[in-house]
């Protein structure tokens, strides 16, 4: 009967966050603003074909950084943590409700974001492959970024030092996700990257459970 439960219980977290930024829009309305003005003046600047994986990475991550750590910061600033900590949920699965509504939000926005960009910068290539090699490319950022967000909580300047740590802990992810997402645009699916992508994920997300007593 405790596992239904828990379920439930993990499920609520989940459901109360999306309420939450759906109420306010803050951390949705930020994260557009940003990647459509970052788009915006990339589209002027560089020739955006040739490096379109790294510029949609870019802005996925600055974009995922402004935003998709506020689900887990808020829970700080407004002490609502030792409430999660105080439910049934053991630590691992409150981490892994926060790796999951953080997720949800970064990836509706990445579906907002990846056809402005598209259409923006005027590219021609295979739209829905190279959206769905994105699509897993976002996931170990957004998990990464929930990893990290707790240990920057009570910085002042957090975002900052979230992005320190956040760059070492995604590096090796990165140069595979650009190999993936290039050939994508070509019509190509690149079955190895896309592995490695998948098999980083699990790492951090291993990571998140094992570490979760010592983060909350």
């Amino acid at each position: 009967m405790k596992r239904p439960y828990d379920l439930f219980l993990l499920a609520e977290i989940i459901k109360k966050d999306i309420k939450v930024e759906a109420r306010s829009k803050a951390s949705s309305n930020q994260m557009l603003i940003f990647a459509v003005t970052t788009a915006f003046l990339f589209s002027f600047s560089i020739d955006v074909e040739r490096f379109f994986s790294q510029i949609i990475l870019l802005i996925i991550l600055f974009t995922s950084i402004a935003g998709g750590s506020t689900s887990f910061l808020r829970e700080f600033d407004f002490e609502t943590i030792e409430g999660l900590k105080a439910s049934p949920l053991k630590a691992s699965q409150i981490m892994t409700a926060k790796m999951l509504s953080n997720l949800i939000l970064v990836l509706t926005i990445t579906a907002l974001i990846f056809p402005i960009c598209f259409a923006l910068f005027n590219l021609e290539g295979n739209f829905l492959l190279t959206f769905l090699v994105l699509v897993f490319a976002v996931i170990p950022i957004s998990g990464s970024i929930t990893l990290l967000a707790p240990l920057a909580a009570k910085s002042r300047g957090r975002e900052m030092l979230l992005l320190a740590m956040l760059f070492p802990v995604i590096f090796p992810v990165l140069m595979p996700a650009m190999k993936s997402i290039n050939l994508a645009y070509s019509g190509v699916f690149d079955l190895v990257g896309i592995l490695f992508i998948i098999s980083y994920s699990g790492i951090i997300w291993s990571l998140s459970i094992l570490l979760s007593d010592h983060i909350l």
